[in-house]
C-alpha cells in the first residue's frame, strides 16, 4: 500500500473505530466489513463498477446496498460502506479494513503474526510458537501461518513491522558476516 493511500486507510480506520466504541458494535462491524472486502477482492468487476465515477452514484449505492443487505450488515457497516462510496473512497476498503483490525487488535490486547516457513507446520510447533510469541510480546497472538518455497528451511514472523527471522538463509548470511568479520 502507497504511503499516501495507508494515511488515507488509517485515518477512515481511527474514525470508524471511534464510531464503533460509541455504538458497541466493534467486532460486528469489523467481520461484516471483512465480508464486503471479501467479496469486492473476490469479484473484481464489482469494485471496478463500484469505484467507476462515470457510473451514476445512485446506481452504485443501490448495488453496494444490495450487497450489504445480502451480508446483513448492521448499520454502522452499511453507513461507512456508503461513506465510502460517497467520498470516492470504496477502492480504499481493503486497507481500510486491515488498520480497523489492527486497531481493534491492540485495544484488545492481541496481535496478528504472519508466520512463513519452509514447510507447513505442525499443531504442536504452532501453538510453541504462539505460547513464546505471547510471553514475548505480553500479548494474545493471532498466527497466519503460509508455506514458502523461497526459504530454506525455518520461518519467518511479522508482528507488525517487527521481523523475526528465524530462517536457514538468515542464519547462514548471519554467520557469513561473522567468519567475514573476524
Amino acid at each position: 500500500m502507497k504511503s499516501g493511500s495507508a494515511k488515507i486507510a488509517r485515518r477512515y480506520a481511527k474514525g470508524l473505530l471511534l464510531l464503533c466504541d460509541e455504538r458497541g458494535d466493534g467486532e460486528t462491524v469489523r467481520a461484516t466489513l471483512k465480508q464486503l472486502d471479501a467479496v469486492l477482492q473476490s469479484q473484481a468487476d464489482a469494485l471496478s463498477f463500484l469505484t467507476n465515477p462515470s457510473q451514476p452514484n445512485e446506481i452504485r449505492k443501490k448495488v453496494l446496498i444490495a450487497a450489504l443487505e445480502a451480508l446483513q450488515a448492521n448499520p454502522t457497516a452499511r453507513d461507512f460502506a456508503q461513506l465510502l462510496l460517497d467520498k470516492g473512497r470504496l477502492d480504499q476498503l481493503h486497507g481500510i479494513v486491515k488498520e480497523f483490525d489492527l486497531l481493534l487488535d491492540a485495544r484488545s490486547g492481541r496481535v496478528q503474526a504472519q508466520v512463513r516457513s519452509a514447510a507447513t507446520l505442525s499443531a504442536q510447533a504452532t501453538s510453541r510458537l504462539q505460547t513464546t510469541l505471547r510471553a514475548l510480546l505480553g500479548k494474545e497472538v493471532q498466527l497466519e501461518t503460509a508455506v514458502d518455497p523461497s526459504l530454506l528451511g525455518g520461518f519467518v514472523v511479522e508482528v507488525g513491522n517487527t521481523v523475526y527471522d528465524a530462517s536457514v538463509r538468515n542464519q547462514l548470511n548471519r554467520l557469513r558476516g561473522h567468519l567475514t568479520a573476524a
